[in-house]
């Protein structure tokens, strides 16, 4: 387990590398293409879909960064109120959950991808193929089910220590409200 955790230390290494870049150059085209279109009134042509295509890539890797960090939104109202091996649990089930969605979601974007390479579609402005535009979908996916099996393995190996019965220790049940 301990190369999967080295392994997702690098993945989101890179993923935050490439969603940086993204960012990065999106701000840069922006910023030009404001200059261009109101200093020198010669808006550039291609500037709004580059933007576009660099902010897709900037979510879905930023995206899976957030996951992996756990720095995406979580409403903890429930939770805080339940025992502990419930609260263990609606983790592992949250992390089943994500992997799910990201398995649906990759094979939902292989399909956008096949069927935009077999109908050969191009970008209007920029006439590259849409499957460049479309691979950060499948991609990100790819790292969020990755991250949330790595949390899901680590979750469910540290869950074993807590103590069976009451949910948790006796004074977390009884402080830990209705769930």
């Amino acid at each position: 387990m301990a190369f999967l955790f080295r392994v997702g230390s690098w993945l989101e290494g890179a993923a935050a590398a490439l969603a940086a870049g993204a960012l990065g150059v999106f701000t840069v085209v922006v910023i030009l293409e404001v200059i261009a279109r109101y200093a020198l009134n010669a808006p550039i042509i291609w500037s709004n879909e580059v933007a576009t295509y660099l902010f897709i890539y900037a979510v879905f890797f930023g995206g899976s960064v957030a996951l992996n960090r756990k720095e995406l939104m979580d409403v903890q109202f429930i939770r805080q109120r339940c025992p502990l091996r419930m609260r263990w649990a609606m983790g592992l089930t949250t992390h089943l959950l994500i992997l799910g969605f990201t398995v649906v979601g990759i094979l939902y974007a292989v399909v956008l991808i096949v069927t935009s390479y077999r109908t050969g579609t191009i970008s209007p402005a920029l006439e590259i193929p849409m499957l460049y535009i479309y691979l950060p979908i499948p991609l990100g996916f790819a790292l969020m089910g990755f991250f949330s099996l790595i949390h899901f393995l680590r979750d469910a190996t540290a869950g074993l220590s807590i103590p069976r019965g009451t949910g948790g220790t006796a004074a977390e049940s009884r402080n830990s409200g209705p769930c």
